[in-house]
């Protein structure tokens, strides 16, 4: 409504700008309220949108977190399975008394025996031991025309009991005319 519409109604003018006066300030209050209800809104909504952004930025925080604790787990069992692979090759080689080498070829990298490594190597322990004792009786038996087995041991000769007899009553007999001397030549 305008001023003229009020006069036009039959109020005076006082009280025609007097409603006026009153419905400009009812207006302006209530536009300052719907201001600030706008200003309020807009600030919500400008919460409401860091809110889901901090939320969204967590997210892919746990989701990361997640990917590397996942890294890290399946790093984890890989350790534990070397792990576990190293200490049967470590007791494979104390139980059958096997090299590392030979161990290894007995504990499979994925920790599973081959049973036919193992009673090859044994088979080889075996037959090497039983090669070494006849080696070993063999060295200290006698040979039936006299002598040892073994062949000629360090420092000894292969002279006769007689020679050696000779040989000590030659070097000590004095050098002069006995009857040992006319036999032997020197």
């Amino acid at each position: 409504m305008k001023r003229e519409d009020l006069i036009a109604m039959g109020l005076s003018e006082e009280n025609a700008d007097k409603i006026m006066a009153d419905y400009g300030s009812s207006v302006q209050k209530a536009k300052a309220k719907a201001d600030e209800y706008k200003t309020k809104a807009d600030k919500a909504e400008e919460l409401q949108k860091q809110l889901d952004d901090i939320e969204q930025g967590k997210l892919t925080e746990v989701e990361q977190a997640n990917k590397n604790l996942e890294k890290a787990n399946a790093r984890i069992a890989e350790l534990e399975k070397a792990q576990a692979i190293a200490t049967q090759r470590a007791n494979a080689a104390s139980k059958f008394n096997v090299t590392a080498e030979q161990a290894a070829q007995i504990v499979k990298d994925d920790g599973s025996f081959d049973y036919d490594v193992l009673g090859k190597i044994i088979s080889e322990k075996e037959t090497a031991a039983a090669q070494a004792k006849e080696q070993e009786i063999a060295n200290g038996s006698t040979n039936p025309g006299g002598g040892t087995a073994g062949g000629d041991k360090a420092g000894t000769d292969n002279k006769t009991n007689a020679e050696k007899i000779a040989e000590s009553l030659i070097s000590n007999a004095p050098k002069n005319n006995d009857v040992l001397s006319h036999y032997i030549q020197q």
